[in-house]
């Protein structure tokens, strides 16, 4: 049995091999995920570089060749054999616009084939008879549940022989990683359900431990926290329970959250203006061109009409949960934008611009902004970073595998210092506290998820422990509290009889 991941908190990403009658786990190559045998079991197929590179080597582990890159702003999300060996299909995606698609790559020739294109489609598996069968979502607002169809291809070339034909009409199911028997009759897959709610917790002892954290939001769709109210009573957050992602803002004594400017884009990261007159947010135009071109907008805390501040470059991707593409980090990418909670300082916008971070300083209010600093980045790499409550300092990190360090920049540019956070590695997220004395960051390993406090110096503390995905820490401007992200799954093992 081929399995992949980390092993312990501190070893590096790997495929490994597991006997069938039990036994030690055996790794036999590093760096790597997302590992496919071959139908004869001779030769393994499998992802580097955060799922941008498709690499082959012998089920011995000799000879690892890489077979194909993505191109800039994509990544792979699956890996199938063809039956007899001579193609390896992959599930694309765009980061950008998230249109995905299933292409084929000839071991023989090189050459590379468009099998479908579908915004929709999701996890897939090869027949034995040729077909190709693949789950794909349905459309708004029942997307939250997927269907399976297929496709027929030819042996040879890989192209596809007919239009996709639907299998089944059901509800409630989200068809992931697929796999069909050899006579093409029996189909096994997960039905997975993600959701996202935003927790809070109070900060005890000086925030270096966390009470038990409770539910803020309690409806079942996509929510993510962005900043607080100057007063620390009311949280904003984001969310898609009216159908697009909107603006909330919810009193954390509250069961219930009202609308801020509602409206038919798509808007995220709700933050307060450094004077608290504005609700400051990104928005994207729906069905627009959202890879280009998005906006920053605010809205006057006491309410009215959003405005335009200023265009900002990129789209940072899906903030919807999708297990073929290992939860889509919604509160990650770029653009993103912090503000300071001092009157008359200046805001932070981060725009990716290649290979590159692009950090400029803002006026809300007048809607005028300067570049300060770039910031070399890997883009197969998450990046993030957090302002200073005093808006003097930014901490920035990406993640690593094999270490864990943040830099902590003055707003001129320069280092102030590199501080390694000791005993963790595979950071995700950073947020300063609200004393601006400390970090919290999130973290994973292969026992799930951390959330953790560390001083200036790197001393470390974990504040909670969660299964599975942790982002997006937020401290109250009081200090008592803290919000953060947490995803919650489930999943059952489920088999089809004679699907034809």
């Amino acid at each position: 049995m081929l399995l992949s991941g980390p092993a312990g908190p501190q070893e590096r990403t790997g495929i490994w091999v597991l006997a069938a009658t039990g036994g030690p786990l055996r790794k036999i190559q590093d760096d790597a995920y997302g590992a496919v045998a071959s139908p004869d079991g001779s030769r393994i197929a499998f992802f580097r570089r955060s799922y941008t590179e498709i690499w082959m080597m012998s089920s011995a582990s000799e000879q690892p060749r890489r077979l194909a890159a993505a191109a800039p702003g994509y990544e792979f999300g699956a890996l199938a054999w063809s039956p007899d060996a001579r193609h390896i299909a992959y599930l694309k995606r765009s980061r950008q616009d998230e249109q995905f698609a299933i292409e084929s790559y000839d071991l023989i020739t090189g050459q590379t084939t468009a099998v479908l294109s579908d915004r929709r489609l999701r996890h897939f598996c090869w027949a034995r008879d040729g077909r190709i069968v693949f789950g794909r979502l349905e459309s708004p607002p029942g997307e939250t549940s997927s269907n399976l169809w297929e496709i027929r291809v030819d042996p040879r070339t890989a192209k596809p022989r007919n239009e996709a034909r639907r299998l089944t009409n059901w509800g409630g199911f989200q068809f992931s990683y697929l796999g069909i028997s050899d006579d093409g009759r029996r189909l096994a897959f997960l039905r997975w359900h993600w959701q996202s709610d935003v927790y809070l917790a109070e900060l005890e002892n000086g925030g270096t431990r966390l009470s038990k954290p409770r539910r803020l939001t309690l409806d079942e769709r996509i929510d993510w926290p962005g900043g607080w109210t100057r007063d620390s009573k009311a949280l904003l957050f984001y969310s898609d329970r009216n159908g697009e992602l909107d603006i909330f803002k919810q009193d954390v004594t509250a069961r219930a959250a009202a609308a801020v400017a509602p409206g038919p884009e798509e808007k995220r990261e709700p933050r307060l203006s450094p004077d608290g007159a504005w609700i400051l947010y990104l928005a994207w135009a729906k069905g627009g061109d959202r890879a280009r071109q998005g906006r920053l907008m605010r809205v006057h805390a006491s309410g009215g009409a959003p405005q335009t501040v200023f265009g900002v470059k990129g789209y940072p991707g899906s903030a919807r949960i999708s297990p073929e593409t290992r939860i889509v980090l919604s509160t990650g990418g770029h653009p993103r934008f912090r503000c300071p909670s001092v009157p008359g300082t200046a805001c932070v916008l981060s725009e990716q611009d290649q290979r590159q971070l692009v950090f400029s300083a803002f006026d809300p209010a007048e809607g005028t902004k300067r570049e300060f600093t770039r910031i070399e980045v890997d883009p197969s790499t998450v990046a993030f970073w957090d302002l200073s409550p005093d808006g003097r300092w930014i901490a920035f990190g990406a993640t690593d595998e094999q270490s864990g360090s943040i830099r902590v920049l003055s707003l001129a540019g320069r280092t102030i210092q590199d501080m390694s956070v000791k005993g963790w590695t595979h950071l995700e997220s950073v947020a300063w506290s609200a004393d601006g004395k400390g970090l919290f960051l999130t973290s994973f390993d292969s026992r799930g998820r951390r959330l953790l406090r560390a001083s200036l110096t790197g001393e470390t503390r974990l504040l909670y422990a969660a299964r599975s995905h942790l982002t997006n820490p937020s401290p109250s401007p009081d200090g008592r509290h803290l919000a953060f992200g947490e995803v919650t799954p489930s999943s059952n093992a489920w088999v089809i009889e004679n699907l034809r």
